[in-house]
C-alpha cells in the first residue's frame, strides 16, 4: 500500500515536470512564431536617406513588421515589395499587381543574392532590413 502511494507520488511529479517542460516549449514556440507570422497588410515606416523623413509602406502583420510572405500571397504587403523591387532595385519584369507570383519570386531571389542574403525568394525580416523601399513621394532608401 505504502509502495503504491510512493509510485503514484513519483508519477505525479514526473507528469508535472513534463507539463512544465511542455509549457516552456509552447511559450518559446509562440515567441518564435510571432517573429515569422505571415504578412497581411502594410505599416508606414520612416526610411533613411534624403531628409530622413520619408514614409514608406512596409509589409506587416498586425502592429509588427516582423513577418514573412512568399509566392501565392496577395495584398498591399505584396504591392509594397513589388514597388521596392521594380522602382528601387530596377527589376522591371516585376508587375506591381499585388500578387506574389513566379516572376516576383524570381526577381526577389536576384535582389536577395545581390544584397548578400539567402536567395530563397521568401520575404522576411532579413530581406526587409536590406531592401530599399519606395517612399510615398517616390524616393528609395533602406530602413534606418
Amino acid at each position: 500500500m505504502k509502495e503504491s502511494r510512493v509510485l503514484r507520488a513519483k508519477a505525479g511529479v514526473a507528469v508535472g515536470a513534463m507539463l512544465l517542460a511542455g509549457l516552456g516549449v509552447a511559450g518559446t514556440a509562440t515567441q518564435a512564431n510571432a517573429a515569422t507570422s505571415w504578412c497581411n497588410k502594410t505599416l508606414g515606416r520612416f526610411i533613411g536617406g534624403g531628409n530622413g523623413h520619408e514614409l514608406a509602406n512596409i509589409p506587416a502583420r498586425g502592429s509588427t513588421d516582423n513577418c514573412i510572405t512568399a509566392e501565392g500571397a496577395s495584398g498591399s504587403h505584396v504591392t509594397a515589395i513589388q514597388n521596392a523591387l521594380r522602382h528601387c532595385h530596377k527589376r522591371t519584369k516585376v508587375e506591381v499587381d499585388g500578387h506574389f507570383g513566379a516572376i516576383t519570386e524570381e526577381e526577389l531571389e536576384i535582389v536577395q543574392s545581390r544584397l548578400g542574403l539567402k536567395d530563397d525568394g521568401v520575404y522576411g525580416p532579413k530581406t526587409r532590413d536590406k531592401l530599399k523601399w519606395r517612399s510615398t513621394s517616390g524616393h528609395c532608401a533602406t530602413l534606418p
